[in-house]
């Protein structure tokens, strides 16, 4: 599921919420996550009280400039990294927007080592939370694109791309500003803004 909206709509709220009634039910005790809340940047965690996904799924982070491999975790890795997540029930993936389509693919295979299970993402659930048209990756084509092949066989060794964006993603949006509530004007020219349609006339 992915879960948009503009700036103001409640995306934190939504999170933070979420978060609440999972350690309500389930009642995680110390060390143990239920509800995996990551976010592609230091700064982005640090917002949502969360981790970055490459450290919490430790995936390799690129250098230089250069794209990083997917690495398969050691034994003893991948125990203690079972046994954190060994009762998830939810992953929160926030500012999405900055997630490349290759680190979206990292995550789902992590998952399927993690949970061993073929299914997408381990079959675990996991909401995506951002809005598309703000921050896109540093480096590497948006989360909602197909690898190409010729990527797909050097970074994945596997044949043939699919489009995971596509193939598992539902969308919905928040639509009601709780930010700009009352001005109605200031709201239009931030969502020009977003759009990149902003205009002299917008301006003055």
């Amino acid at each position: 599921m992915f879960i948009s909206g503009v700036g103001g709509t409640g995306k934190l709220f939504l999170i933070e919420a979420i978060k609440c009634l999972v350690d309500d039910i389930w009642h995680p005790k110390s060390g143990e996550i239920m509800c995996a809340i990551v976010a592609p940047t230091g700064i982005a965690a640090f917002n949502v009280g969360g981790l970055t996904i490459h450290r919490l799924f430790q995936l390799l982070i690129e250098h230089e400039g250069k794209t990083a491999g997917y690495w398969a975790l050691s034994k003893e890795a991948q125990k203690r990294i079972k046994m954190t997540l060994k009762n998830l029930k939810i992953i929160i993936v926030d500012e999405v927007s900055m997630v490349s389509n290759l680190n979206l693919a990292y995550l789902h295979m992590r998952l399927e080592d993690i949970f061993g299970t073929d299914e997408w993402f381990g079959s675990k659930n996991i909401l995506f939370v951002g809005d598309l048209l703000q921050l896109p990756p540093v480096n590497g084509r948006p989360v909602f694109k197909k690898i190409s092949n010729k990527l797909v066989k050097t970074r994945l060794g596997v044949a043939n791309a699919v489009n995971i964006w596509k193939e598992t993603v539902e969308y919905d949006e928040l639509t009601i500003n709780e930010r700009q509530k009352g001005d109605e004007t200031f709201f239009k020219m931030l969502d020009f803004v977003r759009h990149g349609s902003l205009t002299d006339e917008t301006i003055d």
